[in-house]
């Protein structure tokens, strides 16, 4: 089993939005490139994504948060459990964790 650690900076150095419309840097995008193919690897027992590789003073908005996070369970079908139990957020933030946490929970909903 192995680890995947995901560094937001590879994706974007300012990620905005929820789906492609708002941008190319947008929440969907980051779920079907980085998330999916990640949670759906079934040797991949832990996925590390590091949130703060991005621009200095950058704040993430809750759409882009919710779209990648949430949006893995509503959107891709993977269950909450599965999620919750695979994933550790990297960060500095703690209100980040809590905030990712509770859109997984209300995706499962």
């Amino acid at each position: 089993m192995t680890t995947k650690f995901i560094d937001m900076k590879n994706f974007s150095l300012t990620p905005y939005g929820r789906y492609p419309i708002d941008g190319t840097d947008n929440g969907e995008t980051f779920r079907k490139q980085f998330l999916e193919p990640a949670f759906r690897d079934p040797e991949v027992e832990k996925v590390i994504v590091n949130l703060d590789s991005v621009q200095e003073g950058y704040e993430y908005g809750s759409s882009f948060l919710e779209e990648s996070f949430g949006g893995l369970v509503r959107s891709s079908g993977i269950a909450a459990d599965i999620v919750l139990n695979k994933l550790e957020i990297r960060t500095a933030f703690e209100d980040y964790i809590q905030e990712i946490n509770e859109y997984i929970k209300r995706a499962a909903a």
